[in-house]
């Protein structure tokens, strides 16, 4: 990100490209929706995508690979090959456009060194059988790697070799000394040296690092490698003595653990070659760069001790195209009025047809997107910071607004992208009070086991508390529903699932079965109730004899009872668990001020979610919902004023 911080001030087009395995969307926020920047989700690992090739570049900077202990060896074997086929593949995207290319290497390849400091002529003291080759061997194979492109093929190969660097933005669990000692002493915990603390190191502040990145990239023919770090040698113990003595009352002790396998007792650059050829040398001080730190790290605990538990959000994605229309429209494609219909012979070219009108608007949409968006909506909670939605679309105009659309209102899109059908869409048809939905699914069917195993859904998983799926869901595969609903057990979530129509009962009920164990809060509306307690045999059509029945039903998650939610538009809504059940009011409004309706669920579910995020209790969280309901029913589709009024 310090990269791209620098590119965007010198006024170049930036492409970035990242799995966000180690790294934050957060650190790059301040340029999104920028013209010059751009964002691709990918692992380097895998052959660049065809449309970052088709990109003619001035400069490349391959930074990819996490770099501390704790990440590197989580995933040793994907280690070895970030380091090898990413490399292999941003040198051929070098060749392609004939620039050069910094390559970030590191002091790791020195190993243990038996010289100290080390120049970069020394070869290294590496054990490359042991449990940091992964990273060490990686990047001396992809050193490897451009000295051969270099001497093969003319790449303008610039080898950077970084030693410890720090500063603002760092993860704070990656296990790196500074990192590790500075969040230690803030938060009060025990500061943790492993060893004796004898070892030494090395440290410089990234704004020197990002320099002689430029430096070096620059130049017209020093292909490097060039080692790029601080010469001031402090040992371990120093550094953690100095995390206590700049963190004014903190109750921090340092303790002594066992030595970490493998770790090198020493770590120094010779800057000879730096200085002499690039003209650059570490110019931030400790103290300063420690106190910079400490202010970015201190913020951003402040930040995340007041974060709200994430939500993550599973569903069918469609893009909304509305539009009014007469009844000649609705003969012309055998659209019944008030009706929702899937796409079928009859309408091919309804959407065409529709997008055609002055009047037509695009809302990114399908259940379960409407939720996220009015669920981060009612939160008020800073974009992108609560909400992520995963579903499929296609690499198309369609989902491409869909996306950028559900971003721009603050939703984190971790979209999968298939070939083997186009965005899902939905055709809203207004004929006065009444909306006529033809929807065709398309790349909504086509989420993959695959995508679930993403680095970035993987992320949200970990990251999220509260999980929300439609039923609609279920159509697709049950196992990807049963994945989230034990990924939110092991992590100590709450799984919730919505019938979310009549036929999702009627003609899943084998897959609701197998899921309906693991769900902590039921939703559902009163139509959809009577649906399922005539499936289940319950023998009444009374909707809070329905919850508490519902409620009743085998439940081996860990939150004691299972909690039901049924709504009934204007009529009060019921929630029931085990042990208790009650009604909240529904605050009525005018007939004269309703649009549309058909949003009325997605949007409870929201305001109900949003609820649960800022700590409000079941009776409050029911409220958030209804107000959410009555506000979008005033308007078209499940739209919403920029700003929510309630208030938690």
């Amino acid at each position: 990100s310090h990269v791209t911080d620098r590119a965007m001030r010198e006024g170049y087009d930036v492409t970035v490209m990242d799995n966000l395995y180690t790294g934050r969307m957060e650190n790059l926020e301040h340029h999104i929706g920028h013209p010059r920047f751009h964002f691709v989700n990918h692992d380097v690992k895998h052959p660049f995508p065809d449309k970052v090739n088709a990109l003619k570049f001035d400069y490349i900077f391959h930074l990819a690979c996490a770099a501390s202990p704790v990440h590197y060896q989580s995933d040793p074997i994907g280690t070895t090959l970030t380091c090898v086929n990413g490399t292999l593949h941003a040198l051929d995207a070098a060749l392609r456009s004939d620039c050069p290319i910094l390559i970030s290497s590191t002091s790791e390849v020195y190993g243990d060194p038996q010289v100290n400091p080390q120049p970069e002529s020394y070869w290294g003291n590496t054990n490359c059988t042991g449990i940091r080759s992964c990273y060490d061997e990686g990047k001396r194979c992809a050193e490897a790697l451009c000295f051969d492109y270099h001497r093969k093929y003319g790449c303008k190969v610039r080898v950077a070799r970084i030693f410890n660097t720090y500063g603002p933005r760092m993860c704070f669990n990656d296990g790196r000394i500074i990192s590790n000692f500075l969040v230690q002493a803030l938060r009060g915990d025990d500061i943790t040296v492993y060893g004796t603390g004898e070892y030494t190191r090395s440290f410089q502040f990234y704004e020197d690092l990002i320099e002689g990145f430029w430096r070096l990239v620059m130049h017209p023919t020093e292909t490097g490698p060039v080692n790029l770090g601080n010469p001031e040698e402090y040992s371990v113990l120093e550094m953690a003595e100095k995390a206590r003595e700049l963190v004014p009352g903190t109750k921090s002790k340092i303790v002594f653990l066992e030595a970490a396998s493998d770790d090198p007792k020493q770590r120094r650059p010779d800057n000879t070659k730096a200085l002499k050829v690039l003209g650059w040398k570490p110019q931030v001080s400790l103290a300063v760069g420690l106190r910079r730190t400490i202010e970015e790290f201190s913020s951003r605990l402040a930040r995340d001790s007041s974060a709200l538990p994430k939500i993550y959000v599973q569903c069918n994605p469609l893009l909304d195209i509305s539009a009014h229309v007469d009844a000649e429209f609705l003969k012309k494609y055998d659209v019944q009025p008030a009706s929702a219909a899937l796409f079928g012979e009859k309408q091919e070219g309804i959407y065409a047809d529709i997008e055609s009108r002055a009047d037509h608007v695009f809302i990114p949409g399908g259940s379960g997107l409407n939720t996220a968006r009015v669920a981060q909506w009612v939160s008020q909670a800073p974009i992108r910071s609560l909400v992520s939605y995963t579903g499929c679309v296609a690499d198309d105009k369609y989902g491409a607004i869909l996306k950028n659309s559900a971003e721009k209102e603050g939703v984190v899109m971790n979209v999968e992208y298939t070939t083997k059908a186009p965005t899902g869409s939905c055709a809203v048809c207004i004929t006065g009070k009444e909306r006529s939905l033809v929807a065709n699914l398309a790349a909504a069917n086509c989420l993959t086991g695959a995508h679930l195993e993403t680095a970035e859904v993987q992320k949200a998983l970990k990251e999220s508390k509260l999980f929300y799926l439609t039923g609609f869901t279920l159509t697709v595969n049950v196992d990807y529903v049963l994945t989230v609903a034990k990924k939110a057990h092991q992590v100590g979530g709450k799984f919730m699932l919505n019938l979310s129509a009549p036929f999702i009962v009627q003609f899943f009920g084998e897959q609701l079965n197998k899921v309906l164990p693991y769900v902590d809060v039921l939703f559902s509306n009163d139509d959809e109730a009577k649906v399922f307690s005539e499936a289940n045999k319950f023998g009444t059509t009374n909707v809070t004899e329905i919850a508490q029945k519902t409620a009743a039903l085998p439940y081996n998650g860990p939150h004691g009872s299972r909690l039901v939610v049924f709504t009934q538009g204007s009529q009060p809504t019921v929630w029931a668990t085990t042990s208790a059940t009650a009604e909240v009011a529904v605050q009525p409004i005018e007939a004269s001020k309703i649009i549309d309706t058909n949003g009325a669920g997605d949007a409870f579910v929201g305001g109900f979610l949003a609820g649960l995020a800022r700590g409000a209790d079941i009776t409050k969280s029911i409220q958030a919902g209804n107000y959410a309901a009555g506000v979008v029913i005033q308007h078209d589709g499940c739209t919403f004023p920029e700003t929510s009024s309630f208030t938690f």
